[in-house]
């Protein structure tokens, strides 16, 4: 009879186990991305970008979101002022370039029409293939099928 009883409770204890090594793992996961986020966004200093200002800046799916606000941020807060960008319309991306040339002396903007879904790959222009190029960035999201 003390057997039967004893099933029940190893597998609760087990069940127990198994959720509480669970939790503790998340919240140690939770509590090391939030102290590293601390400690990137309010001790660290920022990397120091200055042997690429002579470089290239080559970004992707920077006419709109994400992309467009980390050409703006490089340009404003950490001085590059050489842009190649890739976009899939024309019209956004001269209006990006017009807007960097007017609001930051010296920025010198390249641009390509190019969709990372659709064209092949070697309807890339090949100059990009000539730039020295020193920071690469990719914001384009290609819509899941």
């Amino acid at each position: 009879m003390s057997a039967l009883i004893a099933v029940p409770t190893l597998l609760w204890d087990c069940a127990w186990w198994i959720v509480a090594s669970y939790a503790t793992f998340r919240g140690m996961k939770f509590l090391y991305i939030f102290l590293h986020s601390i400690y990137g966004h309010f001790f660290s200093t920022p990397l120091d970008l200055t042997p690429f200002l002579s470089s290239w800046t080559v970004v992707t799916g920077c006419t709109d979101g994400i992309g467009r606000a980390y050409v703006e941020e490089l340009a404003k807060a950490r001085g590059v002022r050489k842009f190649y960008l890739i976009g899939r319309n024309a019209g956004k991306l001269e209006r990006v370039k017009k807007e960097l040339e007017e609001s930051y002396e010296g920025c010198e903007v390249r641009t390509a029409v190019f969709d990372f879904e659709k064209d092949d790959f070697d309807r890339l222009p090949k100059e990009l293939g000539e730039l020295d190029v020193g920071i690469l960035s990719e914001f384009q999201l290609a819509p899941i099928h």
